[in-house]
């Protein structure tokens, strides 16, 4: 059994480098798909929130706006996540490589099908960040002395988010993303229902431990190149290098606590953002 699954360089590489170049292709997307929102400014007392650069795409819950955002937002989840997805589409791509059983997909059809469920679960996430960022700014043309309140909404977020890196929620949730193995014995299913399905569920832990990541990437950064950047890099050495490290959930709920006092005393700074 420790045969089969050994590292194999030759292997690793075969899965990694097309995640790699995929993920390269949408963060050239990503960087044309922003130049072009952030080129539509919000003209409001919420000028200095980077949110406020996307307003347009949340001035409809029609299909076409929604489809839209849900575009960017795919591709973006595309840019920061398949690099941190290799360890798991390795061990993925090897196991039905020596699966061996009748009417099996292909590899690369199988791992195409769990990729496709992994990004339904982020576009399903994406949809209720639309929604709730949707209704905030409803609220706020509704209620415009909200929008005074826009710079302690931002160090909210952040503040849970520092919360949230030190609950078990989140520690369990991220040991289901960083061990592949235990994963797979777990979940593991026949056949291209099962390989979507085994892509839902493991999405479905992922989100679990970075949706506030992505709520910060979202109505804290406005998914601004930067945001997106650090955060994925943040990502990759969590679920590929440090995994459930205690010093590196404090380290990283410190960073967090450190930005929201920083959002209140330099608002104005956010913009950099």
């Amino acid at each position: 059994m420790s045969k089969i699954f050994k590292s194999d360089l030759g292997f690793r590489l075969s899965i990694g480098v097309p995640l790699l170049i995929i993920a390269a292709g949408a963060w050239y997307l990503s960087v044309y798909s922003l130049q072009t929102s952030s080129s539509m400014s919000m003209d409001s007392s919420m000028a200095s929130i980077p949110i406020a650069t996307m307003a347009s795409m949340f001035s409809s819950p029609n299909a076409g706006i929604v489809f839209g955002f849900l575009i960017v937002w795919l591709v973006g989840m595309v840019a920061m996540m398949f690099p941190a997805m290799i360890p798991v589409m390795s061990f993925y791509s090897r196991l039905t490589n020596k699966g061996g059983e009748e009417g099996k997909p292909s590899r690369l059809v199988g791992s195409t099908i769990f990729l496709v469920g992994y990004l339904f679960t982020y576009g399903l996430l994406g949809f209720g960040l639309f929604a709730a960022v949707y209704l905030a700014f409803q609220l706020s043309l509704l209620l415009p002395w909200l929008s005074s309140l826009s710079v302690t909404a931002v160090a909210i977020v952040l503040f849970i988010t520092g919360i949230w890196q030190l609950t078990p929620l989140k520690e369990k949730s991220l040991a289901k993303c960083v061990s592949p193995m235990g994963f797979f014995l777990v979940h593991f299913k026949k056949g291209s229902l099962g390989a979507f399905r085994m892509g839902a569920e493991h999405g479905f832990y992922c989100v679990g431990c970075c949706w506030l990541y992505m709520l910060v990437m979202l109505a804290v950064a406005a998914m601004s190149l930067l945001s997106m950047a650090l955060l994925s890099g943040l990502i990759v050495v969590e679920k590929a290098f440090v995994g459930k490290s205690s010093w590196f959930k404090w380290l990283t709920a410190g960073i967090f606590f450190s930005l929201a006092g920083f959002a209140v005393a330099f608002p104005s700074y956010l913009a950099l953002f």
